[in-house]
């Protein structure tokens, strides 16, 4: 069980085992060599105690409509314009039918 929002956290309370990483491994279709399977198991649990540390402040007297937004967009404006022609693009295709790409059958 995972401390509330305003609890203290000073336990690891989640603490992955071998048959934990085996099963984190099959999920993620990754292969560990036995060598580094410890190191592995400990970042890993240095990531949950992170987390639970995260977990363990308290937030609940912050109110989140006090937190300020930026009121100006950093985003580009939308522009249309064309660099290049259809011709410039396919001129860089190694075949071309119809003036469009193909592309070898992947599927069979």
């Amino acid at each position: 069980m995972l401390p509330s929002r305003s609890g203290s956290c000073s336990v690891n309370l989640i603490m992955l085992n071998d048959e934990e990483l085996d099963k984190i491994c099959n999920l993620a279709k990754i292969e560990i060599a036995d060598s580094r399977r410890a190191q592995f198991l400990d970042k890993l649990n240095m990531v949950f105690d992170w987390i639970e540390q995260l977990s363990a402040i308290n937030v609940d007297s912050i109110d989140i409509s006090n937190i300020e937004t930026a009121t100006e967009s950093h985003a580009r404006s939308d522009v249309k314009f064309l660099d290049n022609t259809r011709d410039e693009i396919l001129s860089n295709a190694k075949i071309k039918k119809f003036e469009m790409f193909c592309v070898p059958r992947v599927v069979e």
